[in-house]
């Protein structure tokens, strides 16, 4: 009897153990939709521009995206923005907004913002917009 209930135990650690394993290489199960709004539609070096909109989960229970807010200037350089994660009940539309001010290292012209949703390793979905620095 004794020898049972330690190959018993035994088995139920050894599950335990690999439960972890198995739930965190299952794909992502994310379902999100993104917009993504600037205003003033055009900025001065050195002043700053609000980059806005909402992010709606439409998956069927609770999830914690990642959104990833990076612009990408007239000449080709890539900055980030922003990154931060944000908790969503099933269903639930959350508004987000950032500041962001160009450097004077940055190209004048149209600079594209894009607004990324990210469920572990993988971008769910996208969605982009432009401004003018000047």
């Amino acid at each position: 009897m004794r020898e049972r209930l330690f190959r018993n135990v035994g088995f139920l650690l050894v599950g335990l153990l690999l439960l972890p394993v198995t739930a965190s290489a299952q794909p992502s199960s994310g379902c999100a939709n993104v917009d993504v709004q600037t205003s003033p539609a055009a900025v001065m070096l050195g002043y700053s521009i609000g980059i806005y909109g909402s992010v709606n989960n439409c998956a069927s229970g609770k999830k914690r995206y990642t959104i990833t807010v990076s612009e990408m200037s007239s000449c080709g350089q890539k900055t980030t923005v922003a990154s931060f994660r944000m908790a969503f009940g099933a269903g639930e539309n959350r508004m987000y907004g950032v500041s962001y001010s160009p450097t004077a290292d940055i190209c004048t012209g149209t600079s594209t913002v894009t607004v990324s949703v990210g469920d572990r390793d993988s971008t769910l979905t996208s969605a982009s917009t432009t401004f003018t620095v000047q």
